[in-house]
């Protein structure tokens, strides 16, 4: 029976993604919310599949976990002041996931569908979906509304072993999602990803494995304002970066139209070491992407340019393994990235066809890069797991991290910069305790970060009453660079039910906590962002 079930839910998940995309299988978009979750097949097999962190889909090949299937409903609570600009200060959300994997011969499959209802209250300054964190060309307001998300998402991916060299995979992803804020003037954003990626790998000993991975990501939002208030006078913002910006009114625009359009390209080169007959092992991947997003304002009667953004990313992950004995196992992950991003401006000028009605339309006078952004992220994680009966019984593991920020605007001849350097260190342990029939998981992190480097710089050209630097650009620098400490803990209780049925609860706690000095922006102090979430689940 519980076999039968397992095959129905992939069948499910591909059919269903036949009839939106031809021919598909899905990705895996969104990482789980908190980490060492049991209801979750990565917490068997993220200790002792080497290339888990792999871009390619080549990895659920490796999976010591082949055959598992789960069912998950789970509801979380967000409150705090210690957020970023465009994050709630309150918010709700509820999720519903079924998912798990299948080994057939040759074939391994993945395979998922989630959906998500997330309700806001008090959110400002955000209208973006999915878009990309940096990207300086944003379109919003500054008036909190209560906004309302929904997003769904599905996923499968299969692999095939050709023969006992080489093998491949393929994932192809769909998402979908949608915000509305009922506050004039009231976004209404949709976006929409499709994901596909494909890997091959080689052995070309029993030693060393090559492998391939290639990918691309096609990215469709769009954000419609609209006003019912006729008589109020809001305002638009269209950003340019590091508080730059041009200025919309509801009074001349009582709607406003934005079109986002945009593609990843992505590919990566992996080696590994993994001798049949030794304990030690290890995992190389080097990747490349470039990205693009454009935003084109208006409607059929006029475009205005919102600005072209261009993105470069290399990646790096390496991952030592030690088998130390057949109850102690180590790693060692090295992980870094750079993206250097850039956004083009274009200078427009508003004119009207007085020869076709008076139709308003945008001359684009000249296009100048408007700023540059470099993102270095760095990494290093030991993870200790000590086994009971070949299962994660006693684990524990360290993570010390480095993020360099450096962003430069470009107004006429002045070069304004922007330079942060954070250090952090995290801390996680966790402990499996068996009463009666029921295993217990608890598992608590702490992690503290502090600024190595702030220079600030604002890049708006306004002052007086059209300066929005103390309520926008300075609240976003505090937020980057305030040191703060974090503290999460974790309770997972599951019981067996039936041969091949688990039922099981948890709750989660993390909360973050602002130990800066208000440099640059006061309202922190003393404030803290904390999620809680409990959730039941269903493993067969």
């Amino acid at each position: 029976m519980i076999s039968t079930v397992k095959e129905l839910l992939f069948s499910v998940t591909t059919h269903t993604l036949n009839g939106r995309v031809r021919g598909g299988l899905i990705m895996l978009l969104f990482p789980l919310c908190l980490e060492a979750q049991t209801w979750n097949e990565d917490f068997q097999n993220q200790p002792f599949n080497l290339r888990y962190g792999s871009q390619s889909p080549t990895r659920i090949a490796d999976n010591r976990v082949r055959d598992f299937a789960v069912g998950h409903v789970g509801h979380a609570w967000n409150e705090g002041s210690y957020h970023a600009i465009g994050t709630s200060p309150d918010s709700r959300e509820l999720a519903a996931y079924i998912g798990g994997l299948r080994h057939i011969g040759r074939v391994d499959l993945q395979g998922h569908l989630r959906y998500r209802h997330v309700s806001d209250d008090r959110q400002a300054w955000q209208t973006a979906l999915w878009n990309f964190t940096d990207n300086p060309l944003a379109i919003c307001d500054s008036i909190p509304g209560e906004a309302t998300t929904e997003t769904f998402d599905m996923n499968a991916t299969a692999a095939y072993s050709f023969n006992e060299r080489l093998r491949g995979a393929l994932q192809i992803g769909i998402s979908t999602g949608s915000r509305a804020d009922q506050n004039d003037p009231r976004p209404r954003t949709r976006t929409s990803l499709i994901p596909i990626n494909a890997g091959i790998d080689y052995d070309l000993s029993d030693a060393w494995t090559l492998g391939a991975t290639v990918g691309v990501q096609p990215f469709s939002s769009n954000v419609d304002y609209t006003n019912v208030q006729q008589s109020a006078s809001n305002f638009y913002f269209i950003m340019k970066g590091m508080g730059d910006y041009q200025k919309r009114t509801t009074a001349d625009y009582t709607s406003y139209h934005r079109d986002y359009k945009g593609m990843t390209y992505r590919g990566a080169l992996s080696a590994q070491w993994k001798p049949s007959d030794g304990r030690w092992s290890d995992f190389l991947e080097v990747g490349f992407a470039t990205a693009n997003e454009d935003a084109r304002d208006g409607s059929t009667a006029y475009e205005y340019k919102g600005g072209d953004y261009d993105q470069t990313v290399l990646s790096l992950h390496d991952r030592l393994q030690w088998q130390a004995s057949e109850r102690s196992l180590h790693n060692i992950t090295i992980q870094a990235s750079l993206t250097n991003g850039k956004g083009t401006w274009y200078d427009q000028k508003r004119e009207t066809d007085t020869e076709h009605g008076n139709i308003q339309y945008y001359r684009v006078l000249g296009s100048s890069t408007i700023q540059k952004t470099s993102l270095l992220n760095a990494a290093l994680a030991y993870q200790w797991d000590l086994l009971r009966e070949g299962q994660r019984d006693l684990y524990a593991g360290a993570t010390i991290g480095y993020k360099n920020i450096i962003r430069k605007h470009f107004l006429g001849g002045a070069i304004p910069k922007q330079n942060i350097a954070v250090a952090s260190i995290d801390l996680k342990a966790g402990k499996h305790f068996a009463i009666r029939q029921t295993t217990l998981l608890a598992q608590l992190e702490g992690g503290y970060s502090l600024p190595l480097t702030d220079d600030y710089a604002d890049g708006s050209p306004y002052s007086g009453s059209d300066n929005i630097s103390a309520d926008y650009t300075r609240r976003i620098f505090e937020y980057e660079t305030g040191a703060n400490a974090r503290v999460a803990a974790l309770v997972d209780a599951s019981r067996p039910v039936g041969r091949n049925l688990t039922v099981g609860l948890h709750a989660n706690f993390a909360t973050r906590l602002y130990l800066g000095n208000e440099e640059y922006w006061q309202g922190f102090d003393g404030h803290s962002y904390t999620t809680t979430e409990i959730g039941a689940y269903l493993k067969f």
